[in-house]
């Protein structure tokens, strides 16, 4: 009876194999139908393997696989993680981006989005699959754990090198700066030397009041409130410097000089805006006050914003 269900089995894989080994799917064509069959596909073969296992079938099953003409190097991969294989098929292919995005929506109906996030996550390490990724998340996967999962890949990356955040930070567009700012919060130990990059880069960054890095000032205090008082409730030399800059131009506005040749260009409403972001934390507002005296002898301007 074992060797019935095996075989039963092994019939119906057939056509999940001839999937993975496609290597025109999905293409243009492939309608969401489509793509929705291929994830229960790999959906009812995870089950069967589950099964399989309980009842102690797995190790014969597998033997009788690696027995048939070209299956074993599918056995890596395939089947380890059959919806994974499906997701990793779509993101690779050569379809239009709306195909992938399908694909996510698909995924998180019939999965949940921890299974995506750990899928999402051991793909990045296939340099084929990073640069698709990282541009093409789709919007329904929620803001926060694409943050969190795109600063696990860039601290990963710097894992393996020892330069280069400034560069990065030079050219950085907004998402990229949000994206350093939450990987500077990252408390795993594995990043920690990464970790430690960016923050060297970033107090490197403030302290040269460099006008090249003008518009990372601006990008900075754009980042979501929560990311940005966090990471100057944990930087403190960091933040000290936030301090400063923001003393800086409030100068430059008393007396109205230009910011052109400024290394920070912020109005007004801008500066009181972020001051008022920073008071929203009653620590981050005593500590703000104690160093700003030692920049600015109009205290009583900083005490009056509210």
């Amino acid at each position: 009876m074992d060797t019935a269900v095996i075989q039963q089995f092994l019939n119906f894989f057939q056509d999940y194999i001839d999937l993975c080994q496609s290597n025109n799917w999905p293409d243009n064509d492939t309608s969401e139908e489509e793509i929705k069959n291929a994830f229960l596909i790999s959906q009812h073969i995870e089950k069967c393997l589950d099964k399989l296992h309980k009842k102690g079938l797995v190790t014969e099953f597998m033997s009788a696989l690696n027995d048939s003409e070209n299956i074993s190097d599918l056995l890596k991969d395939c089947l380890v993680d059959p919806p994974k294989y499906i997701l990793k098929k779509i993101i690779n292919s050569n379809t239009k981006i709306n195909q992938m995005d399908v694909g996510f929506r698909l995924f998180l109906e019939l999965f949940s989005e921890d299974k995506l996030e750990g899928c999402l996550a051991d793909l990045m390490l296939e340099a084929a699959s990073k640069e698709t990724l990282l541009k093409n998340l789709d919007k329904e996967i929620p803001h926060d754990r694409i943050l969190k999962f795109k600063s696990e890949v860039l601290l990963s990356e710097l894992c393996n090198c020892d330069s280069g955040v400034i560069d990065l930070i030079k050219n950085c567009s907004q998402a990229t700066v949000e994206v350093l700012v939450v990987s500077l919060l990252n408390n795993d130990s594995q990043y920690q030397n990464a970790v430690k990059l960016i923050a060297d880069a970033f107090l490197c960054v403030v302290i040269s009041k460099d006008i090249v890095f003008k518009q990372f000032w601006r990008q900075l205090f754009k980042v979501d409130d929560r990311y940005l008082i966090e990471m100057c409730l944990e930087n403190s030399d960091i933040f000290t410097y936030i301090v400063e800059a923001l003393s800086d131009c409030c100068k430059l506005i008393r007396e109205c000089m230009t910011a052109e040749s400024f290394y920070i260009d912020l109005s007004k409403e801008e500066l009181d805006g972020i001051v008022q972001k920073i008071y929203t934390n009653e620590c981050l507002k005593s500590q703000f006050l104690d160093i700003v005296q030692t920049y600015d002898s109009d205290v009583s301007y900083w005490q009056n914003i509210s």
